[in-house]
């Protein structure tokens, strides 16, 4: 009876997982929300640590996460990455900023297994201080689970 049971119980995980991800595969619009996180800048006092959101329309990918001054304290703007969505869930996006006498080049990748994700990635910063790298990583939930 138990073993029935646990069989009945992995059919709808795998169930589940091949239907969120055939959702994505069809090109249905879903969206992810989490954290990003990214390591200390020379210059600024603290690493990030951001909202970090993903919308997904089709094969569409289009993530959003706040921009703040060197102290942390004041938004100043929004990145804006743009990419696109593999039919194994990997995903893949960049952006550009400029803005104040500093600029970035953001290259992000990760993969969503069913309803959550993690991404990696890397930002190239030039201030007026020169130029520097900073990695960063993100956890996202699909939104509303």
């Amino acid at each position: 009876m138990l073993r029935r049971t646990l069989e009945a119980i992995g059919l709808v995980i795998v169930t589940l997982a091949i239907g969120s991800n055939a959702a994505m595969a069809e090109g249905r619009d879903v969206a992810f929300r989490g954290t990003i996180v990214c390591e200390k800048l020379k210059n600024s006092q603290f690493m990030l640590r951001a909202p970090l959101d993903i919308a997904i329309s089709g094969k569409t990918v289009v993530a959003a996460r706040p921009v703040f001054n060197l102290p942390g304290t004041l938004v100043v703007a929004t990145e804006i990455a743009t990419g696109t969505l593999a039919d194994d869930g990997t995903i893949a996006f960049n952006s550009t900023w400029h803005g104040g006498g500093s600029s970035f080049e953001g290259s992000y990748k990760g993969t969503i297994v069913d309803k959550t994700g993690t991404i990696t990635g890397t930002q190239n910063w030039t201030t007026v201080t020169g130029k520097e790298t900073r990695n960063c990583s993100a956890a996202i939930v699909l939104s509303g689970s």
